[in-house]
């Protein structure tokens, strides 16, 4: 299967508050590997206190990619830093609010 998943890093704001990520496609097995290591370095990397995660254009989520999303809550939180998630489509929503990840990520309607 070909990965259908492409990911912007924008620049960090000034204060080094956030940094935003704009994903484009299907967050699923293909997806993910697409991604992986330039995301990862990312997070390593990261020097701010959150990372926004823009879902504008991201058409499909399955359960490797939530699991995923997790890890990196998982590990952000244990640097005192923190996954927003915003601009959600219905679709993702639904799967967002029917799994509880809303209970766990700070989820807004925009940036």
């Amino acid at each position: 299967m070909e990965p259908n998943l492409s990911m912007e890093i924008g620049e960090i704001d000034k204060n080094k508050k956030y940094q935003v990520v704009k994903f484009d496609g299907e967050f699923d097995k293909p997806g993910h590997s697409a991604v992986k290591d330039e995301l990862e370095d990312f997070i390593k990397n990261f020097e701010g206190t959150n990372i926004v995660f823009d879902f504008k254009k991201l058409k499909f989520i399955n359960s490797e990619g939530i699991g995923y999303l997790m890890e990196i809550h998982t590990h952000l939180v244990k640097d005192d830093k923190q996954l927003v998630v915003v601009s959600l489509n219905a679709h993702v929503k639904d799967i967002f609010e029917t799994i509880g990840m809303s209970e766990i990520i700070l989820i807004y309607k925009n940036i």
